[in-house]
C-alpha cells in the first residue's frame, strides 16, 4: 500500500493537504488564512464512537480534533 502526502501552499491565502492511499485520495484537508472554523460548516468525518447513553456520536474529522454530533443534528 503506497502512501502519498500532498502539500500546496499559496502564501497568505491557502493551505491543501491531500492524502493518497494507492493513487486514490483518502482524505482532503484545506485551511484559507482569511478564515476560520465555524458551526454550520460541512467537513467529512469518521465515526470513532458512539454513546447510546447520550444519542451522540463523536467524530474524527482530521486536524487533531473530534466533533461532537447528536442524533437531532442527522
Amino acid at each position: 500500500m503506497a502512501k502519498e502526502m500532498l502539500i500546496n501552499v499559496s502564501e497568505g491565502e491557502e493551505c491543501r493537504i491531500a492524502l493518497l492511499e494507492d493513487g486514490k485520495l483518502e482524505e482532503l484537508y484545506m485551511e484559507r488564512a482569511s478564515s476560520t472554523s465555524h458551526v454550520g460548516n460541512i467537513y467529512k468525518g469518521r465515526v470513532t464512537n458512539v454513546e447510546p447513553s447520550i444519542q451522540a456520536a463523536f467524530v474524527d474529522f482530521g486536524l487533531g480534533r473530534n466533533g461532537f454530533l447528536h442524533i437531532s443534528d442527522l
